[in-house]
């Protein structure tokens, strides 16, 4: 696998070399493209939802996942892996809002409040934290990440929202 990959590596640095080589302007917009193409194409999101008590993964959550920005767009309908994420594409979204089933949020989003839209440019360059009035975690947000710290709704919490 890794020596298929260094040839994949080999064969594009030859041909962006050789496009580069070529004195036309448009030849070298031609490599540059080609170089940043991969880059540009996929804004692909990670949302993890962690318990903000003991900081663990929560495993087969469901998960909304909306689009405020993109009224036409239905919300995604996802489930939490057993790392407690949940992967999507953006596709063209500035902004996503996120609704666990079965959970509260710690201290991100009071009972009853319009949900808060999350910038997919903020998550993709440095990544998110949510509020975490749970616990005391120390964690640090990573790139294309959105870290949501939850805990389980209580039964009476269930019927408020």
């Amino acid at each position: 696998m890794i020596a298929k990959r260094s040839v994949m590596t080999l064969r594009s640095l030859l041909l962006i070399h050789w496009l580069a080589c070529r004195s036309s302007f448009v030849t070298r917009v031609l490599a540059v493209s080609i170089i940043f193409s991969g880059i540009a194409l996929g804004q692909s999101i990670v949302v993890q939802l962690v318990n903000g008590h003991d900081g663990k993964p929560l495993a087969r959550v469901r998960v909304y996942v909306g689009f405020d920005d993109l009224k036409g767009r239905q919300p995604l309908d996802l489930t939490t892996d057993a790392l407690g994420e949940v992967q999507f594409e953006a596709k063209g979204a500035q902004t996503i809002q996120v609704h666990p089933v079965g959970e509260v949020t710690c201290g991100e989003q009071p009972t009853r409040a319009p949900y808060r839209n999350y910038s997919i440019e903020e998550i993709l360059k440095e990544g998110l934290l949510t509020k975490n009035n749970c616990g005391h975690l120390n964690a640090e947000p990573l790139r294309g990440k959105l870290l949501y710290f939850v805990r389980p709704a209580k039964w009476w919490e269930l019927f408020k929202n």
